[in-house]
């Protein structure tokens, strides 16, 4: 009987305690969200952080998917993110064209350590 299965991916990139919570992915329409994608809460729900394009919240980052979710238009899911912990930069995704250096300021001072790693 298969339990689970870990297929390392090296988003974790430290020993600094993980903190994971839940979270509400809702969309108008289609929404994928993918483990290691940087979000953003806009009325309580995720979204793919983007500094840009945003300005309702969208653009703050506040935490980092812990596995990947898909909803369908008007379909809503709970799934997990990061709050707290060490991250690899080169398994991170962002909106737009933000990159690590757009959000690095914001995630180090609500406890996501981004560190780059080669592993």
């Amino acid at each position: 009987m298969t339990i689970g299965k870990m297929t390392p991916d090296n988003l974790i990139a430290g020993s600094f305690p993980l903190v994971a919570v839940p979270v509400t992915v809702l969309g108008t329409e289609a929404v994928e969200l993918k483990r290691g994608d940087v979000v953003a809460l806009v009325d309580g729900m995720a979204v793919l952080v983007d500094s840009q394009s945003a300005s309702n919240g969208g653009q703050l980052a506040c935490g980092i998917m812990s596995e990947d979710v898909t909803t369908e238009a008007g379909q809503q899911k709970t799934a997990a993110m990061y709050v707290k912990g060490e991250f690899n930069i080169r398994a991170m995704r962002f909106g737009g064209n933000d990159t690590i250096e757009t959000h690095c300021r914001r995630m180090t001072e609500i406890g996501l350590i981004p560190r780059e790693t080669r592993i």
